[in-house]
């Protein structure tokens, strides 16, 4: 890590981490996904292939107007819960915000490609820790959550929880995608191809275990970052991006090393 990237991870409250460990290698995921139809020694070139792929897309994202909407607005529903509006949102369901979360991006420009991925990345994301932190799961979409089904968002632990599944999901959705593009170029036969799809579905869940432990780099500094800059004050244009700008740096360096492994 370069001194101005230390500089910067310090400022977040980031401390420096070692290699962080996943339950399985990318490459023997892509290998049992592609077990059927890709040939054995082709298997090691397209793991290869989607890191690659999904690290240059890395770069545009932390740029892209749809990402940094998206973001900011998961920064305001946690900013809400800890201040005075957190009796307002306690009673909300998680559609509607992601309700509001599709007028803002709506109106925001850049692509809609992204802006969709980004949207369901983000609804996942609050959904998900909404169903965590609820009472019941009947209670999630309800007119009227427990009053208690948003209380720790509002905290450090709480949004580096949500932002840890905001990357997840975003990073789950372009692996897939990567990946199923790089196995088809390999690929014979338009039979071929679709017994991958399917072996890929199958496999998803393999593929969210491993996004979710890729994203979890961005833990060590979401925390510090919230409670720096978004807990007494709403953060400017230029902090959101700098956290986006150092997080997907931050995954692309995590991809890279697993990669040398």
């Amino acid at each position: 890590m370069s001194n101005a990237s230390s500089e910067m991870g310090r400022g977040m409250g980031h401390e420096r981490l070692g290699v962080l460990p996943k339950t399985r290698r990318w490459r023997a995921i892509v290998a049992e996904i592609a077990a059927v139809d890709v040939p054995p020694s082709d298997v090691p070139q397209i793991a290869k292939q989607t890191l690659d792929a999904l690290g240059s897309r890395y770069v545009d994202l932390a740029s892209d107007a749809g990402v940094e909407t998206a973001f900011a607005f998961l920064v305001d529903i946690a900013r809400m819960a800890a201040g005075k509006q957190a009796s307002d949102i306690a009673t909300r369901s998680p559609l509607s915000f992601v309700a509001d979360l599709g007028q803002r991006l709506n109106a925001t420009e850049g692509s809609m490609e992204v802006a969709e991925i980004v949207r369901r990345a983000a609804a996942d994301a609050i959904a998900t820790w909404g169903r965590e932190n609820a009472s019941t799961q009947a209670a999630l979409f309800a007119d009227s959550p427990p009053v208690n089904a948003w209380s720790g968002l509002g905290t450090g632990a709480g949004f580096c929880e949500l932002s840890r599944l905001f990357f997840s999901r975003l990073t789950e959705r372009y692996l897939s995608y990567f990946l199923d593009r790089e196995a088809s170029a390999a690929l014979p036969n338009l039979h071929a191809r679709e017994q991958f799809k399917q072996q890929l579905q199958a496999h998803l869940g393999d593929v969210s275990k491993h996004s979710f432990e890729t994203a979890k780099i961005t833990q060590s500094f979401a925390a510090g970052w919230f409670n720096k800059n978004a807990v007494t004050n709403k953060p400017t244009r230029a902090q959101i991006r700098h956290f986006l700008s150092y997080a997907f740096a931050k995954l692309r360096e995590d991809l890279r090393r697993e990669d040398r492994q």
